[in-house]
């Protein structure tokens, strides 16, 4: 080669070995896949070539052990698959064993027979981008009307499944079909577009979710699904078939909330199935009480409202993450409208519109001393953030809205101050590990070097006859840096859960680690604040200013933080962007936002995991051009599928134990304010 395989393709330098090291047998491999990769874009051209090395990179950032295997095996690869069926047979292999990181080593060894089957699947599956033609022909054949058929890409290797998405004018539809979802791909995209048109004739669009709990939306959902699948076979009884194989292949036979309606969806769409359980029988019961007139909406929607009902009863968890539906069938959201945000009050103590902020200062009237008696929930002020949307690619204008708040608390708690042993074993091992660092010290009045800046200014103040500055120096010496840093607690509802053997909840730990974490810094020049969030869509995010930096963490403050309750939902973008603009005024050298959570971001009004995943890893990034660094501390272990998503491979941690939460916000605070 005439050139290095960095200099043909200089993406490979970011992949990384393993360990997280550049070694020899790294180098080694990447000047292998650099040949690989020469050798492909000679036969099919530079594009396939880049397309393969992206998704070789995607997969070496999930794990580097199985982006060799498959390196090592790309030329046998490659002779079947083109570049977006090498992407599809990757996706399957992620899907087919979720969380358990060797049996995915097998499979991209090529040791499971699975694997080679998934193999011969994706070299003679249809690709979507050959398909779009005819698919956009069938749809506006069916539908009368002028649309558009598009890709949705699939962007994230462990992401959720992509579903197609209906709008009055587009169908987007998903590039990450697999094995996993039927042979046939074609078959599967007929499905899509023929689905797509029974909503477009004979569903209402656009209908309000206020009154309706996030199960009832999904039920309400799953039966006008099946509603006009049933109306666009009569008119088309063929589609039948189009329908029938995917929701079998749907099917799960558990317990669950997706399992039960899994069976319903299948067993409403073919009458010789059988099912054991209940509740599916009285949902295709009711159903076919009701089949003789299936246009009366209503009816279905009382039909919904008394099978979600009775999941209630049966105490059957729903989870905003379940997918219910086959892979054909889209998001529903051309089904729903879930609102606008509330129009700003007036007059407000705290004025913002995007990222625009006037802060006000605390009023002379209130006192340190904390007041008697309960004390009500107090509203400070409104604020609208854009939100990302990454099935579009672009930000949402003034789609959030952010309230903050003082929480109702009752006088004065009892054990408002953190146990004393505690607070000082917290306090010595953040300052054992936070130690000033040697820097160039200026504008001294001796030194061994000459402070460049300071000169010129002395030879400007000359020129202009006036008296110059005589420090001139420069040495070196230890000067504490000061840092601005913002606790951001996750106030969700789940966060009410107890510890194992224990009356403590999780937000119990919270705030202990919280109050220990800001007494400790009062020692200090460093800034901390403590504040908190939660959300009921995202017309109502509540964040609450517990602590405001250099206030005093006096008996107000503590009954703040101890008395803020935890309840609704986990809207981590819209909040993130609040704490960004609160830490865009703070001095310091160091600003930073730690994130305190017990799981991925959610919301009631949101159905696909990776649209909020994907929000607050851009409000991430959005903090970082402003020059604040956005950590999180995350007590779930199993967050890295989410987490480095959001923050990156560095910037989070993982606590098994919740009681460890005070020792390792200690140590993440002096990590920050030292760096």
């Amino acid at each position: 080669m005439a050139e290095g395989p960095n200099a043909q393709h200089p993406r490979l330098a970011s992949i990384r070995s393993p360990s997280g090291k550049p070694d020899d047998a790294v180098m080694q491999w990447a000047r292998v896949l650099g040949d690989k990769l020469e050798r492909s874009a000679r036969e099919r051209g530079p594009e396939h070539a880049g397309e393969v090395l992206q998704w070789l990179e995607s997969l070496n950032d999930v794990d580097p052990v199985a982006a060799l295997a498959v390196t090592d095996r790309l030329d046998r690869l490659l002779s079947q698959l083109d570049a977006s069926g090498l992407g599809r047979w990757i996706l399957t292999g992620l899907r087919l064993h979720p969380g358990e990181p060797e049996h995915q080593r097998r499979y991209f060894r090529l040791e499971e027979p699975l694997s080679i089957e998934a193999l011969h699947g994706e070299a003679g599956a249809l690709d979507l981008a050959a398909s779009i033609p005819s698919l956009a022909l069938l749809l506006q054949g069916l539908s009368s009307t002028a649309m558009r058929v598009q890709p949705r890409h699939q962007t994230q290797l462990n992401g959720v499944a992509l579903r197609p998405v209906l709008t009055p004018s587009h169908l987007l539809l998903p590039d990450d079909y697999t094995f996993l979802d039927g042979s046939d791909r074609y078959r599967l995209f007929q499905a899509a577009v023929a689905h797509a048109v029974a909503h477009l004739r004979y569903s209402p669009r656009s209908q309000p979710t206020t009154t309706l709990k996030p199960m009832s939306v999904a039920i309400v959902s799953a039966i006008e699904d099946a509603r006009v699948e049933r109306l666009i076979v009569g008119d088309y009884p063929g589609v039948r078939n189009w329908f029938v194989p995917s929701l079998e292949r749907a099917i799960r036979y558990e317990l669950s909330f997706a399992a039960l309606v899994s069976r319903m969806n299948f067993a409403l769409m073919n009458p010789v199935y059988e099912d054991d359980n209940h509740w599916v029988n009285k949902a295709r019961r009711l159903f076919e009480q009701q089949a003789g007139d299936l246009s009366d909406y209503a009816a279905f929607r009382r039909l919904a409202s008394i099978l979600a009902n009775d999941l209630g009863q049966m105490r059957v968890r729903f989870h905003p993450q379940d997918v219910v539906s086959a892979p054909y069938r889209d998001d529903n959201s051309f089904l729903w409208d879930h609102g606008e945000p509330k129009t700003p009050q007036p007059e407000q103590d705290l004025h913002v519109q995007g990222r625009a902020f006037e802060f006000q200062p605390r009023r002379a009237t209130e006192s340190n001393e904390a007041p008697e008696g309960p004390q009500p929930e107090v509203e400070v002020g409104r604020a609208s953030y854009p939100e990302w949307d990454h099935r579009m690619s672009r930000a949402r204008p003034d789609w959030c809205t952010v309230i903050e708040k003082l929480p109702a608390w009752q006088g004065r708690p009892a054990g408002a101050a953190p146990a004393p042993s505690s607070l000082q074993t917290l306090a010595a091992l953040t300052r054992s590990r936070r130690l000033s660092r040697v820097r160039r010290l200026r504008r001294q009045w001796e030194g061994d070097d000459i402070d460049l800046n300071a000169a010129i200014e002395v030879m400007v103040d000359q020129r202009m006859d006036l008296s110059p500055d005589p420090r001139l120096f420069m040495r070196p010496g230890r000067e504490e840096r000061v840092s601005s840093l913002l606790v951001l607690l996750d106030l969700s509802e789940s966060t009410n859960d107890c510890l194992a053997g224990s009356m403590q909840s999780i937000l119990d730990i919270e705030k202990k680690a919280a109050l220990l974490l800001a007494q400790s810094a009062l020692h200090g020049q460093d800034r901390v604040a403590i504040h908190g969030f939660s959300s009921n869509t995202r017309a109502e995010v509540n964040y609450y200013r517990l602590l405001d930096a250099a206030t005093p963490l006096d008996a107000r403050a503590v009954g703040r933080v101890r008395s803020v309750s935890g309840r609704y939902s986990t809207r981590m973008g819209a909040a993130l962007r609040h704490a960004t603009a609160h830490m865009a005024h703070e001095p310091g050298d160091h600003r930073s936002i730690l994130l305190v959570t017990d799981g991925a971001p959610s919301d009631v009004d949101v159905f696909e995991a990776d649209y909020l995943i994907e929000d607050a890893r851009v409000a991430v990034l959005d903090a970082r051009r402003l020059g604040i660094q956005a950590y999180c501390v995350v007590l779930d272990p199993k967050a890295d599928a989410y987490a480095h998503r959001i923050f990156g491979w560095r910037n989070y941690r993982i606590v098994d134990d919740p009681r460890l939460l005070p020792v390792h916000l200690s140590e993440l605070y002096a990590r920050l304010s030292a760096s």
